[in-house]
């Protein structure tokens, strides 16, 4: 399967100096300012308690739809997601928590007093889950991850950490990948995977450059409020990469760099059975 990916992710072409190409993650986004979360929509509506209460609907292709009761003030009173899509006691709940088409339920009474109901704002067809599912993935006891299949060249995959979806990948022509805890994950869009453990940067962000065990560069900068790197590798220098809202993937032949919204960076090396962190050396 590695063997299947790397070649699915890289095309390198050397012609007098060297120049590569890499494959990035899709951002498949919403509308929004720069630097602001993929596959996130929100929206707020009036609550039916009135006095200037409202509730904040937020759907997410990464932990699905959440539903935020606000006092006057704006101060959160309560909320419902997937970890209790219904709150009785306050009148909230939410039908389809992780569907493409959620539906938020609210009322001020209880008993026969009947819903109102409003949908959530909805996510781009990239960010919502559809096809076949291909596989599931156990990465350790309280992860899985689950690989479905829209087409010969599209993957998605849903990661689970104790049964609640944390992230959400989407591979259509280019990688998708996401870090949690400490882990990373890389599909393509042939529905091959790559995992690994304990090698992305740990602490805030420092711009500058980071040298990874097999001696490649990467450059991490940034510009409007979004992260970018660049790669440099015996190959040459690849072009930067910006992760605006969701990570992108840069890779040359046995180099595989995962780069954070965030700004964090993971990479992995083919030829090594132990994989290290990056090292910073400086601005």
């Amino acid at each position: 399967m590695r063997t299947a990916l790397r070649t699915a992710l890289v095309t390198v072409a050397l012609a007098g100096t060297a120049t590569a190409s890499i494959v990035s993650v899709s951002a498949a986004t919403t509308a929004g300012p720069t630097g602001s979360s993929a596959c996130v929509a929100a929206t707020t509506i009036p609550s039916v308690f009135g006095g200037g209460m409202k509730v904040r609907l937020v759907n997410s292709a990464d932990n699905g739809a959440s539903a935020t009761l606000l006092d006057a003030k704006g101060h959160a009173v309560a909320t419902v997601n997937q970890s209790r899509p219904t709150d009785l006691a306050d009148g909230l709940k939410i039908t389809g928590v992780l569907s493409a088409k959620p539906v938020f339920g609210q009322r001020s009474q209880g008993g026969p007093t009947p819903w109102q109901s409003t949908p959530f704002p909805t996510l781009t067809a990239d960010c919502t889950l559809h096809g076949t599912l291909s596989r599931t993935l156990r990465l350790d006891p309280r992860t899985t991850a689950q690989i479905f299949k829209v087409s010969a060249d599209h993957h998605q995959a849903r990661v689970f950490r104790d049964g609640k979806l944390v992230r959400f990948l989407d591979a259509h022509s280019r990688a998708g990948a996401a870090l949690f805890g400490n882990r990373t994950l890389v599909l393509d869009p042939l529905g091959g995977t790559v995992t690994w453990t304990g090698a992305e940067t740990t602490v805030s962000p420092r711009l500058g450059r980071y040298k990874l065990a097999n001696g490649a560069i990467v450059k991490l900068v940034k510009h409007n409020g979004v992260y970018g790197a660049q790669l440099t590798t015996s190959h040459g220098t690849f072009s930067i990469e910006y992760a605006k809202g969701r990570p992108v993937v840069l890779q040359d032949n046995v180099t595989l760099v995962v780069l954070g919204a965030d700004g964090t960076i993971s990479n992995h090396i083919y030829s090594k059975s132990v994989q290290k962190a990056p090292v910073y050396l400086g601005a």
